[in-house]
């Protein structure tokens, strides 16, 4: 079972819908620290649509509840 967006193929469901949609926590992969991406202002945007800093420096882990189709 898949449980990083970027893992995911790009046009899978969970990767193209806003991250305000799916129950998705971020890590950051300097600190390690996991936050509530839901609350920021990304929350609009899709993983798609975030650009490489947000892709390179956090990993976005989906939640069980997340993964099922």
């Amino acid at each position: 079972m898949t449980k990083h967006l970027h893992e995911l193929p790009p046009d899978h469901r969970l990767r193209n819908i806003a991250i305000q949609d799916i129950d998705v926590r971020i890590r950051c992969r300097h600190t390690g620290a996991t936050r509530d991406p839901r609350t920021w202002k990304i929350k609009a945007d899709t993983f798609n649509r975030l650009n490489d800093s947000w892709r390179n420096n956090f990993d976005f882990i989906m939640q069980p509840a997340a993964t099922t189709p």
